[in-house]
């Protein structure tokens, strides 16, 4: 296995549905901690890079210590952009910034496949969910987006982790060619196994609406 000594946060886009809340400045109602602190305890040893833009400033300022790429057209594109401008040739888990993260499921990537893909088997789907079909050996085949096909097809969560440059070459040039569509779209799994791991029981908690956060924080009372 390679060791992945980075990781990049896609945390470029507007909260559209979150009263203009930077997603990555999203506190849990219990620990009082934002998204960026759960990733960097998850990513600690890792050097962290935060893709930003909009309300930039105001992460950036938040943490300072981060390295930071700026997505100047964050309005207009989607993730995809934002992690073309940040890929380069370097072994990376990368991580919507929208999602509490849990340092037990990172420390269990880390002794999995060089190249893999978090997925899980929930039924409840968002229209804008990336599905995966997967081949014998548990790789990835086709990932797409849309009405899922089967439920046989587990749907990509949005972390990933690509060791190969070859492959985080090819992703990068495919999320530059098309911006406006979502990162995990563009996976290249047509060019080499790529593994789907399932989500076990780790903390993974994605927030995109105020309906969400209500749910973590009935969740999460004693």
């Amino acid at each position: 296995m390679s060791t992945v000594s980075r990781a990049i946060i896609l945390a470029a886009g507007k909260s559209l549905q979150l009263d203009g809340e930077s997603k990555a400045l999203i506190r849990h109602p219990v620990t009082g901690r934002t998204i960026l602190d759960y990733a960097i305890e998850a990513f600690a040893g890792k050097r962290i890079t935060v893709v930003v833009g909009f309300r930039a400033i105001q992460i950036m300022q938040a943490y300072p210590q981060l390295d930071f790429v700026h997505n100047p057209e964050w309005a207009l594109t989607n993730n995809a952009m934002s992690l073309g401008l940040a890929l380069n040739d370097e072994p990376s888990y990368v991580v919507s910034g929208d999602i509490f993260l849990d340092p037990a499921l990172i420390r269990r990537l880390d002794a999995e496949a060089d190249d893999l893909v978090l997925t899980s088997d929930r039924e409840k789907r968002s229209l804008s969910a990336i599905h995966c079909v997967l081949g014998d050996a548990g790789e990835v085949v086709e990932a797409y987006q849309g009405p899922i096909r089967s439920m046989l097809h587990p749907e990509s969560v949005g972390l990933f982790k690509i060791s190969s440059p070859e492959l985080l070459r090819q992703w990068r040039r495919r999320c530059v060619e098309h911006a406006n569509l979502f990162a995990g779209q563009l996976l290249p799994c047509d060019s080499a196994a790529i593994k789907a791991v399932p989500l076990l029981d780790e903390l993974y908690y994605e927030v995109n609406t105020p309906t969400d956060y209500l749910e973590l924080i009935e969740a999460t009372r004693p």
